[in-house]
């Protein structure tokens, strides 16, 4: 449960006396050098954004648009070691970005990473939240008092001694959150920080976000892929990031069309009325019990649970409650202690599942090692009855129909996004019973998630979707179970 906003614990320190500009940027323009299979190319070209003390803004962009590259620019992690060219300059009080490096940034500006595993690095939760006050020099009952009451606002006391990757994605993000508070800069950046946190967590952080602006005279800039209805009533202004330059909705008349011409807005129509399932049983699940290793606090227990031919299922919850717990049991990544577990009727066993199901992680990079993406695409057909030429043209169609770049790129050069897609196109070219998708519309336009959906959906296979957004679940057929400190609570929608 969130603890209801408080005035932080770190003073204020009067930044509301000097300039009410806080961030400016002007005649930017920012240009990552080409490498094989991604062609060069401006991302920014002389853009221009203000932030002011006290202004809370969310900045929407689609696909490739540059929205983490600008994030880490506006943080001085970029241009960094990218070679990139840039112009131009971004100001913080006045004072160039360019002019310190990233670290001597800390008490002026702070980042949340769209991929918290990128930003994590100690084994313990109290370390990592503790990490960027002790670099200060922080006396240590100063740090133990502010990380308990950030810990309470987000809702993660208790994990203290905790992994932070034994955490699920959101609890990653409200660990991140709450070292940020801790922290306090002036300037707050968040890269889709609010895909992957459960309804009640989206909703607490913007009214805080917008009480941290307003109350302490932050700026922040939480950038995101898609625009939801929670956004209309948290007080933000909004922007989107188009072609390299930014555009104000103050500015923009019919910004909200914009947004839908971007794919930005809602579920498009195409993701509307795929056929639901039959009512034959693929997957069925009785008796299950599962509990981690070392963490006693958490426990599965799946009376039953059936996933029918064809059908989707979405499977939806508060952070931690055992989501893709449940989904890597079902796809053979991890064996239940007790229970039974019977796929077309037989008894599944781990590598049956693994065979027949496939899953895509919240986390892409934990599926993508090879060094292009036509080697990704190709890995799963190797073994296959097509020929090398029917298999070369299997690849060339994924690459065209989920937006890659070429089959050239790295993997590793690719947006999030883009990964996002490459896990699609890599289980589109395998012949599953099961596909399930763990927060994999994070980092991407509704458009382009309902690319991925629609196109797995054509194999005639199950989905299983785990999401937060309501509107993935109000734009598809199936049936939705919700989950609560392991169990399924309540299922609504046809069986």
């Amino acid at each position: 449960m969130y603890i209801l906003y408080r005035t932080s614990a770190c003073d204020y320190n009067g930044a509301m006396t000097s300039s009410p500009l806080l961030l400016e940027i002007t005649d930017y323009s920012f240009r990552f050098p080409g490498y094989p299979g991604l062609e060069s190319g401006t991302l920014f070209q002389s853009m221009n954004f203000c932030l002011k003390r006290g202004e809370f803004r969310i900045m929407l962009g689609g696909p490739e648009s540059g929205k983490t590259t600008l994030s880490r620019c506006l943080t001085a992690v970029y241009p960094g070691l990218t070679q990139a060219e840039v112009s131009g300059r971004i100001s913080i009080d006045g004072e160039s970005i360019n002019s310190r490096s990233a670290c001597d940034w800390i008490e002026q500006t702070g980042i949340v990473f769209q991929d918290p595993e990128e930003q994590i690095i100690s084994t313990r939760c109290d370390d990592e939240a503790a990490l960027p006050l002790e670099s200060l020099g922080i006396p240590a009952d100063r740090i133990t008092a502010l990380r308990s009451e950030s810990f309470k606002h987000f809702s993660i006391e208790g994990m203290e001694e905790r992994d932070p990757l034994s955490l699920s994605g959101g609890e990653k993000k409200r660990l991140l959150l709450a070292s940020l508070e801790m922290q306090n800069p002036d300037l707050w950046i968040l890269d889709e920080t609010v895909d992957e946190l459960d309804r009640e967590g989206q909703t607490y952080l913007l009214e805080y976000l917008q009480k941290k602006a307003e109350q302490e005279g932050k700026g922040i800039l939480l950038l995101a892929s898609r625009y939801r209805d929670i956004y209309s009533r948290c007080g933000a202004g909004l922007a989107l990031l188009k072609d390299g330059q930014i555009l104000l909705q103050e500015d923009c008349p019919g910004f909200m069309e914009l947004l839908e011409g971007e794919g930005l807005v809602s579920a498009p129509e195409e993701g509307r009325g795929v056929l639901p399932g039959t009512t034959d049983p693929l997957l069925q699940l009785n008796n299950i019990h599962f509990t981690y290793p070392g963490n006693p606090d958490f426990t599965l227990r799946i009376d039953a649970l059936r996933v029918n031919r064809g059908e989707t299922l979405f499977i939806a919850g508060s952070n931690g409650c055992g989501k893709s717990t449940l989904a890597r049991i079902l796809c053979g990544l991890l064996e239940p202690e007790e229970g039974e577990i019977l796929l077309n009727g037989r008894t599944g066993e781990k590598d049956v599942l693994n065979r027949s199901c496939a899953y895509l992680f919240q986390n892409p990079d934990y599926q993508l090692f090879l060094p292009s993406v036509k080697e990704e695409l190709a890995l799963g057909l190797k073994y296959s009855s097509h020929s090398k030429d029917t298999r070369r043209k299997m690849v060339d169609d994924a690459v065209r129909l989920f937006k890659l770049p070429s089959g050239e790129a790295p993997p590793a050069l690719l947006s999030f996004g883009a990964r996002k897609r490459l896990q699609g196109a890599i289980y589109y070219l395998l012949e599953k019973h099961l596909y399930i998708l763990d927060e994999a519309d994070s980092g991407l336009s509704y458009e382009d998630y309902f690319c991925i959906l629609r196109e797995l959906k054509k194999k005639g296979a199950a989905l299983i979707v785990i999401s937060h957004d309501r509107s993935l679940r109000k734009a598809e057929t199936g049936r939705t179970v919700f989950m609560e400190k392991g169990r399924i609570v309540s299922e609504e929608g046809r069986v």
